[in-house]
């Protein structure tokens, strides 16, 4: 297999924004790889990138395959795992090579991209500072400010400040984040109560099939009933300058949106075990979700449109930061203290998924980054869960896991 993905990378080995080329007669600086991987992780481009080792391009005589000495396998293997420990968020680096014509070729392969702007997480040198950013377009290597690749326009020069030092050392600390009560607990499979058109679900030729599911259609039938009622009162009274319509609309909508999100939601609830004996303080965490057809992360609790109570209760209120990328979903929390050997929900209200057809029965994986209160990455991993139960014979889904969870 190895072989394979190096053979296709020789068929045009041009630098781009999914390739790197390395310079077969440099040597091996960690400081330009570290700047290699955040431009190619940046890179606004789909899928895994590489940067190939022991492959000149330019050669006059038409080979292109310089090839790297033996003992340079175990020095870019430890540069890689060097790497990964620096650039934050997490990515998924991992190095192949093989012997192409007698001739030793090596890639680093950089997946799991979809979860940046990547940044460099420590001070190395005076180049490379704490909150440093470089983007691959195309054969030209670009530093930037992380601002700008979240849509900002901060300078680079004013992008990061010091952070005090941290009040306790990751190798001094362990945890463990898993589902529900279990921390040891990181693939659940739940049961979706209705697929059947939410409110990012596209409506196509499966509509009227959507509108058999019976509780759907009570639920719909309830929904219309009160919204002409309202939309006639709305018209008699002017409805503080809307018409009857529009006020139905805004209703209908509101609506929609609760019983997806709310009475038909997948709720996951997730714990966090602090297994050191330290008592930890101001831990945030991360958890990125890929964005997947007919899948949808709530950004609040959406109430109904016909409660009728005053202001917010107090779970709305406890509902984490949910923020919508193109390409991931981010779900931010802080708990403000773990005691030490304890293990304690890390949400004070269940996360709320909506699931349409296009995703039931599919597994996804959730990627987590818990840090302290300095900003330094204590730990991260991987949950998986099932969008629904597997069915007998049902290998769409299974598939569908296995190229998330590669990514």
């Amino acid at each position: 297999m190895d072989t394979m993905l190096l053979k296709q990378m020789l068929e045009t080995p041009t630098t781009s924004s999914n390739l790197v080329v390395y310079d077969p007669f440099q040597g091996f600086d960690r400081e330009s790889l570290v700047k290699e991987v955040l431009g190619l992780a940046n890179a606004k481009v789909d899928g895994p990138r590489n940067i190939l080792f022991g492959v000149n391009p330019g050669a006059m005589n038409g080979s292109t395959i310089v090839g790297i000495p033996d003992d340079a396998i175990g020095e870019l293997k430890r540069a890689h795992r060097y790497i990964s420990a620096l650039i934050e968020p997490v990515l998924d680096l991992a190095f192949i090579f093989d012997r192409i014509n007698g001739k030793l070729v090596g890639a680093l392969e950089i997946d799991g991209c979809e979860f940046g702007p990547y940044f460099l997480a420590q001070d190395l040198s005076d180049e490379l500072r704490r909150g440093a950013c470089w983007i691959r377009e195309d054969r030209e290597l670009v530093a930037v400010a992380r601002q700008e690749l979240l849509g900002g326009h901060a300078p680079a020069q004013e992008e990061e400040e010091e952070e005090p030092a941290p009040e306790y050392s990751p190798d001094d600390v362990n945890i463990d984040v898993g589902f529900n009560e279990d921390p040891e607990s990181d693939f659940i499979e739940v049961s979706v109560p209705d697929t059947s058109n939410p409110p990012f679900a596209e409506e196509g030729d499966a509509f009227d099939e959507m509108k058999k599911t019976g509780r759907f259609t009570q639920t719909l039938t309830e929904v219309t009933t009160r919204i002409m009622s309202l939309a006639k009162s709305g018209r008699s009274t002017g409805d503080e300058g809307r018409d009857g319509d529009d006020a139905g609309k805004e209703i209908a909508e509101a609506a929609r949106k609760h019983y997806f999100y709310e009475e038909c939601a997948v709720k996951v609830d997730l714990c966090i075990r602090n297994d050191s004996d330290i008592d930890l303080k101001d831990v945030r965490v991360e958890i990125g979700f890929p964005r997947l057809a007919g899948f949808d992360v709530a950004d609040q609790i959406y109430r109904s449109p016909f409660d009728k109570r005053s202001g917010a209760d107090g779970k709305e209120r406890d509902y984490p930061d949910v923020e919508h990328k193109d390409d991931a979903i981010f779900v931010r929390t802080t708990v403000a203290s773990i005691p030490g050997q304890t293990t304690q929900p890390l949400l004070l209200t269940p996360l709320r998924f909506a699931v349409g057809p296009k995703a039931a029965g599919k597994k996804i994986a959730m990627q987590y980054v818990v840090r302290g209160p300095d900003r330094k990455r204590l730990d991260d991993g991987r949950l998986k869960v099932r969008l629904g139960f597997k069915k007998a014979g049902d290998e769409a889904a299974e598939t569908v896991h296995q190229s998330l969870d590669d990514a």
